[in-house]
């Protein structure tokens, strides 16, 4: 069995062998090859380019495609597997994406060739939790602003919240999508003495703690709401206007998701009337946000580049935690992390 991982400027080409060494050990063959890209902001508008119009909007190098011909296996974070790669493997029977997300993948197409998807849910779950916490207190607390006030030579005590700046105990905290990193913020959460609130249609019993509640009693009663959704045509703006409105005028708004789960125009519009007191926001509709980006020149929010995921510790778990769970197609046993478990079953779990 012959393993091709392509590595990228966040995950070499050596995390992947290091992380893949169980498929050595059982006899497989492991190769790798590196998506060669100038530098990270490359990386990250081919990234943005393939979140907004998918796995056909980028043309793969030959390089890569030479790489991966012969391949029984193809391991990938952001390198995109669409049909021109999947035409050119005639062997290939499983790809596996190292993050939660699949945009770079074209599953239909996969599935209709025959070849089983796996992705990495929660590989960077602590990362994103640890974040965001941070970011709610450098929103609510003026850490960050007034840090740039003093390094600016400016000694700044009063902000946009001078008289309602809060302790986080008792509060109330929403977690709008209650997956892996939701269930970790509130666990973090729950350690400041916050009340839990959750939304997810998807979990049918709320964990001890946590209250589940629909979206709108959320916004509604939330001091602080969070967002942790998966953004697909259904969750597009979940986020709305109308959302926006139902919140305290004390309240923050925080997103270290995907900007497209909430309305960014409604945000800044309720930003600039105070109709809430502030927003901490790691994604934009547009990055890297150009001069003038509205929603950056407001004064209620703190805002930072796309950072919540990217810790060195998520980067080198991410492989690992595939592989441990990929090394189950060479018996044939159930994944929890294949995509397409039909076509898995054809392929590994044939009797």
């Amino acid at each position: 069995m012959n393993i091709v991982g392509i590595g990228d400027l966040l995950i070499p080409e050596n995390f992947i062998r290091e992380g893949f060494r169980n498929f050595e050990q059982a006899g497989a063959s492991l190769k790798t090859v590196s998506w060669k890209l100038g530098d990270y902001e490359e990386l990250q508008n081919i990234n943005l380019l393939i979140e907004t119009r998918g796995s056909e909007a980028y043309e793969v190098p030959d390089d890569i495609l030479e790489a991966v011909r012969d391949a029984d296996i193809i391991i990938t974070q952001f390198c995109p597997i669409n049909r021109r790669v999947l035409d050119a493997c005639s062997r290939l029977k499983a790809v596996g994406v190292l993050r939660g997300g699949i945009e770079n993948v074209n599953l239909p197409y996969a599935s209709e060739r025959g070849v089983a998807v796996f992705h990495t849910p929660g590989r960077n779950a602590n990362a994103v939790a640890d974040f965001t916490v941070g970011m709610i207190l450098a929103e609510c607390r003026n850490i960050a602003k007034s840090h740039l006030n003093l390094k600016n030579g400016q000694w700044v005590r009063d902000y946009n919240n001078k008289d309602s700046v809060p302790d986080l105990a008792d509060k109330v905290a929403g977690i709008v999508g209650f997956g892996e990193i939701g269930r970790r913020v509130a666990k973090r959460l729950a350690g400041f003495n916050m009340k839990i609130v959750a939304y997810d249609p998807f979990v049918q019993q709320a964990p001890d703690g946590v209250k589940m509640l629909p979206l709108e009693k959320l916004m509604q009663v939330s001091d602080f709401v969070t967002v942790h959704a998966r953004l697909t045509e259904e969750t597009e703006h979940l986020v709305s206007a109308e959302m926006l409105d139902l919140m305290k005028p004390t309240a923050y708004l925080i997103n270290t998701a995907r900007s497209g789960l909430v309305d960014e125009n409604a945000l800044c519009e309720a930003l600039k009337e105070k109709k809430i007191m502030g927003a901490a926001i790691d994604v934009f509709d547009e990055e890297p946000p150009r001069k003038g980006y509205p929603l950056i020149e407001l004064e209620n929010i703190t805002v930072t580049p796309h950072l919540a995921g990217g810790t060195r510790d998520a980067f080198t778990s991410s492989p690992k935690l595939l592989a441990a769970e990929m090394i189950k197609l060479l018996e044939g046993a159930d994944s929890r992390f294949v995509l397409n478990p039909d076509v898995y079953r054809q392929q590994f779990q044939k009797k």
